[in-house]
């Protein structure tokens, strides 16, 4: 045998417990389950971003904000999206504008 001491399971988990477990009535149970489609998983959203802090300030006021004051390109990039718009993907691979004309050529020897 080993000298170690035996590892008692129950304090193991104990220890693991992350946040505070659920209790009867607790208003964070999803009683409904997971959304069964998009729209309404869309519903849930914009209830969550409606929602008010203790100033009165509305979650997706909030984010907003952060992502308007971000250091991180990402999230200015997407917040300008969201105030002008996104600028338009245009790629003119002809020549200034004219359609290319394509000439195809055959060769009366090759059989």
């Amino acid at each position: 045998m080993t000298d170690e001491p035996a590892v008692n399971t129950e304090e193991i988990t104990k220890k693991r417990v992350n946040g505070k477990p659920f209790v009867r009535g607790d208003p964070r149970i999803n009683r409904k389950g997971r959304p069964r489609n998009f729209t309404q998983l869309r519903k849930l959203a914009v209830l969550v971003a409606g929602e008010e802090d203790e100033v009165g300030i509305t979650r997706v006021l909030e984010i907003l904000r952060d992502m308007a004051k971000s250091k991180e390109v990402a999230k200015q990039t997407k917040f300008l999206e969201y105030s002008y718009g996104k600028v338009p993907d245009q790629v003119d691979v002809t020549t200034a504008g004219q359609r290319i004309e394509i000439k195809l050529v055959k060769d009366e020897d090759a059989d």
